[in-house]
């Protein structure tokens, strides 16, 4: 097959995102398909480039006042057009939603080629940065463009239960895919016995050690983690440790300067991706305050590691984190209920091993490898069923019609919680694939934990 792919960033620009669509572009290479990925040019001018052999073509962009390192890139109608009659694609897929899956779309339609989106986010992240007094109201557009942005899409692809049933009970009717972006479980694993110098290298302090990493950005809210720390250290020695980069690093810094605690919270920077297994092995908790996400590659990580994990309730962490079995789950911006549970694992290391144990046999099931053959699966089907007239057509909708249900959320008023009403696991997860593969080795299933209430 050939495959051209849409993606706001790539490699060297790191977020679970930008490094996924990396490693699914690398392995169907590997697995002998042709990969061409159009991207943000991280030097702002437009030139092409070769990744292990995927074609990368990066479009000029402009800076992101959102995120230094993630700039915006832009791709006329016309110049997308050309790179798809050079390439001559069997399928489209897009990891962005902005403008140039909006590009997508219409090279779709126009050039007949069926088009699959995977959704990676939730349109709470936007009011992170742009809801202002009125995150409601800016919430609501953000649902109603997003919802009318992937019904046009052939199919949309889900990274967990919770994401994928938030986006159904507002209206999302196109077929749909729950595939885990999984991670490398030969890489991920607890200590072995194996000598490793990440403690010497990074100076890390005395154990016990929470964990927590990702780019430092307002909507992953590490400063509940922080504030939690003050409550901690009134009762026990332990230390913090922030590993990644991002613009929301000097706030950080001065809220742990104002709270007391820069013996306590180290910011560690950016870590490369070979010393992450090993520092994950480093520490005896992991902890996580964002409530935004659609899965969480580091809490899979941690998993993975054999790590206890304290998780706020909201999304899909309450996929991966089961309250009480391999870690707790504490209501969203609480520091002092997200304090107390680590607490409950640190003090009792009984308790620890076995939420350890727990977590190991819950990351088994996302292990990467699975998540490339679904995707691969996911791509022949739709260019089979595409050639054979079994996908509806689909003509692209005038973008006023997306602001039409701007009643499907208060316009003012807190956020409530983000929590799907009804989880909609089986059988229209799987809907799309069908019992081929859901028969198969690799199976939509295998990518819910089989302990989910509800599936067996």
């Amino acid at each position: 097959m050939r495959i051209l792919v849409v993606s706001h960033g790539y490699p060297p620009t790191v977020s679970g995102v930008t490094v996924f669509a990396q490693k699914l572009a690398r392995a169907m290479v590997r697995n002998g398909h042709a990969v061409t990925v159009v991207t943000a040019s991280e030097r702002g001018q437009p030139y092409e480039d070769d990744d292990q052999g995927v074609r990368l073509i990066r479009v000029r962009s402009t800076p992101n006042p959102f995120w230094k390192e993630g700039p915006v890139p832009h791709v006329t109608f016309r110049e997308l057009e050309e790179i798809a009659r050079d390439f001559r694609p069997d399928v489209l897929h897009t990891h962005e939603s902005a403008g140039l899956a909006l590009q997508l779309l219409r090279l779709g339609r126009t050039a007949g080629l069926p088009v699959i989106a995977t959704c990676h986010y939730v349109p709470r992240f936007v009011t992170h940065y742009l809801g202002g007094a009125m995150p409601a109201l800016v919430e609501s557009i953000a649902w109603s463009y997003s919802i009318w942005l992937f019904n046009q899409f052939d199919r949309v692809v889900f990274d967990s239960l919770a994401h994928r049933s938030l986006f159904v009970e507002r209206g999302l009717e196109v077929p749909t895919a729950i595939i885990s972006c999984g991670l490398d479980t030969k890489r991920y694993h607890p200590p072995d016995g194996t000598p490793e110098t990440v403690e010497e290298r990074y100076r890390l302090p005395p154990r016990p050690r929470l964990f927590f990493t990702s780019r430092l950005a307002r909507d992953k809210e590490i400063d509940v983690l922080i504030r939690a720390m003050a409550v901690i250290c009134r009762e026990r020695e332990a230390h913090l440790l922030l590993a990644g980069r991002g613009d929301d690093r000097p706030r950080l810094e001065e809220l742990t300067a104002s709270l007391g605690l820069t013996r306590w919270v180290h910011f560690l920077g950016f870590v490369p991706e070979e010393d992450m297994p090993a520092l994950y092995r480093a520490v005896d908790l992991f902890a996580i305050a964002s409530t935004c996400e659609v899965l969480s590659i580091p809490t899979l990580q941690a998993l993975a590691t054999g790590l206890p994990v304290v998780a706020v309730d909201a999304l899909a962490l309450p996929e991966l984190v089961y309250d009480g079995v391999n870690g707790f789950l504490v209501p969203p911006g609480s520091p002092e209920a997200l304090a107390r549970a680590a607490l409950r694992i640190l003090n009792d290391p009984d308790l620890a091993a076995r939420m350890s144990r727990a977590s190991l046999s819950m990351a088994a099931p996302h292990a990467e490898q699975h998540s490339f053959e679904l995707y691969e699966e996911l791509y022949r089907r739709t260019v089979v069923d595409w050639q054979a007239g079994l996908l509806p057509p689909r003509p692209l909708v005038p973008a006023l019609q997306a602001f039409r249900p701007l009643g499907r959320l208060s316009l003012s008023g807190p956020l409530s919680p983000l929590r799907p009403t009804v989880l909609d696991p089986w059988p229209r997860v799987a809907e799309l694939l069908g019992p081929p593969l859901r028969d198969g080795p690799a199976n939509l299933l295998a990518f819910i934990p089989p302990s989910y209430p509800g599936i067996r």
